[in-house]
C-alpha cells in the first residue's frame, strides 16, 4: 500500500511539473514567414516591425509577464517552416505562430499546430484549407481568402462589360485555388474562358505567357500572380503593349509592395479588392504614418493584418487570464472584434474572421498627395457578402 501511495505521489507530482512547463504564464509570439525570396516584399520584416510595434503599444507585458517575440525566414521551403515551427512549439515555449507567408507551407503548419494543440493566426495564407477542408479549430484566419478576394475582382470586370477571359497563375497551392475561383466566377455570370496557363513561382520571363494570352483574343487578362512574378508579369505586358492595344490586365489582389515596384503609370485605374490599405480612412493613416516611420514606406495589409491579429490575441490572453491555448481561443471567438484593420468582425467556429472587404482603384499620378499614397476606395463590400457564408463550409466544427 504505501507503495502504492508512493508513487500515485510521484505521478502526481510529474503531471504538475507537465503542466506547470505547458503553463509557464509567459507568452511568445513566434513570426515565420519568408524574409528573403519572392514573398519577402509583401510581408517580410516589414511584418515583424508590426508586431513589434503591437506588442509596444499593449505596454510590452500581458498577465504581469514580458511578451516575447521571435521571428524566422521559411525561405518559401515547408520543410524549412516546419523544422522552424517545430523547434519553437516542442522546445522554446512559442505559444502562438503569426503570419505564415505562402499557402504550400501554411498547411504543413496548420497540421503541426493542430497536433500540438497550439494556436496560428495566419493572415498571409490565400488558401482557405486551415478553416475548410483541414481545419482543427486550432489556426485563425485573419485577413482575407480567395472567395472575399476573387469574387470583387471579376465582378467588376462584368460589370465593365468585359465577357472574355484569359487566367494566369501561378503554379501552386493558392494560385490553382484562383485559377478555380476565376472560371467560376466568371461561368456563373456568363462569361467566357478563353484559356489559362499555371507559371512557376519565380519566374523572369514571361514572354510566352503573355502572347498567349494576346493571342486568346480576350477581352480581360487576369493574373494571379504576386511579388516579383506580378512585377515581372507587368513590365512585359507593357513591352508586349498589351494594355494599349485594347486588351485590359485586371489583377484579382495587389499588394502594397507590388503598386511601388511596378509604378502607378503602368497599373492606373486597374481594380482589385483588398482587405485594408494605410490611407484608407483616418485611423489606418495614422497606423500607415506610424509604420512609415518605422520602415520609411507605407505598409501593406499583412503588416496591418499581423498587428490587428496580435493586438486581439493579446486581448484574449488578458480576457483568459490564463496562457492555456483553449482558453485563449474561447476568448477570442467570445470578443467582439473591431479596430482600424477589422470593420465588422465576426469569427466563425472554423477560424475565419469574416470583416468588410473593399474594392480599390490604382490612383493617376497627378491624384497621389504623399508618398505611397496609390489607392483610393470605390466600394465597400459588407462582411457578409464578401465571404462565403459558414453553412457553405466544409469545415464541420461547430456544426
Amino acid at each position: 500500500m504505501k507503495k502504492f501511495l508512493l508513487a500515485t505521489t510521484v505521478l502526481a507530482s510529474l503531471a504538475f511539473v507537465a503542466s506547470a512547463q505547458a503553463g509557464d504564464g509567459k507568452i511568445k509570439i513566434g513570426v515565420l514567414n519568408d524574409q528573403s525570396s519572392s514573398f519577402s516584399a509583401l510581408g517580410g520584416t516589414e511584418v515583424v516591425k508590426a508586431v513589434e510595434l503591437a506588442i509596444k503599444d499593449f505596454g510590452g507585458q500581458v498577465l504581469g509577464q514580458p511578451i516575447e517575440l521571435v521571428s524566422a525566414d521559411h525561405q518559401n521551403k515547408a520543410d524549412v517552416a516546419l523544422g522552424i515551427a517545430r523547434q519553437w512549439l516542442d522546445k522554446d515555449n512559442v505559444d502562438v505562430i503569426a503570419d505564415v507567408a505562402n499557402s504550400a507551407v501554411s498547411l504543413g503548419i496548420n497540421t503541426l499546430i493542430g497536433e500540438k494543440k497550439s494556436i496560428g493566426l495566419f493572415v498571409s495564407p490565400l488558401s482557405d484549407k486551415s478553416t475548410e477542408a483541414d481545419c482543427n479549430g486550432r489556426v485563425v484566419a485573419w485577413a482575407y481568402d480567395v472567395n472575399s478576394m476573387v469574387s470583387t475582382t471579376v465582378q467588376a470586370l462584368l460589370d465593365q462589360g468585359n465577357k472574355s477571359f484569359f487566367i494566369m497563375s501561378n503554379d501552386y497551392e493558392a494560385g490553382k485555388a484562383q485559377e478555380a475561383w476565376v472560371e467560376g466566377a466568371v461561368n456563373a455570370a456568363g462569361g467566357e474562358v478563353k484559356g489559362k496557363v499555371r507559371v512557376p513561382l519565380n519566374t523572369t520571363d514571361f514572354s510566352s505567357y503573355m502572347l498567349q494570352a494576346q493571342a486568346s483574343g480576350a477581352e480581360a487578362i487576369v493574373l494571379n500572380v504576386g511579388g516579383t512574378d506580378l512585377v515581372n508579369a507587368m513590365k512585359q505586358a507593357q513591352e508586349f503593349g498589351i494594355i494599349g492595344s485594347g486588351q485590359k490586365v485586371a489583377i484579382t489582389f495587389l499588394h502594397q509592395s507590388d503598386a511601388r515596384a511596378i509604378g502607378i503609370d503602368a497599373l492606373k485605374g486597374a481594380r482589385f479588392s483588398a482587405p485594408w490599405f494605410w490611407n484608407m480612412d483616418e485611423a489606418s493613416h495614422k497606423f500607415g504614418l506610424r509604420m512609415k516611420e518605422l520602415t520609411g514606406n507605407g505598409p501593406g495589409w499583412i503588416a496591418a493584418g499581423n498587428y490587428s491579429a496580435v493586438t486581439n490575441y493579446l486581448k484574449a490572453v488578458e480576457k483568459a487570464g490564463s496562457d492555456d491555448p483553449d482558453a485563449i481561443l474561447k476568448a477570442l471567438h467570445e470578443m467582439k472584434i473591431e479596430d482600424f484593420f477589422v470593420h465588422n468582425g465576426t469569427m466563425y467556429p472554423n477560424g475565419r474572421l469574416i470583416h468588410d472587404m473593399y474594392l480599390v482603384e490604382v490612383k493617376n499620378p497627378d491624384e497621389v498627395k504623399e508618398g505611397d499614397d496609390f489607392f483610393k476606395l470605390v466600394a465597400s463590400v459588407p462582411a457578409e457578402k464578401a465571404f462565403k457564408p459558414y453553412a457553405d463550409s466544409a469545415c464541420k466544427i461547430g456544426k
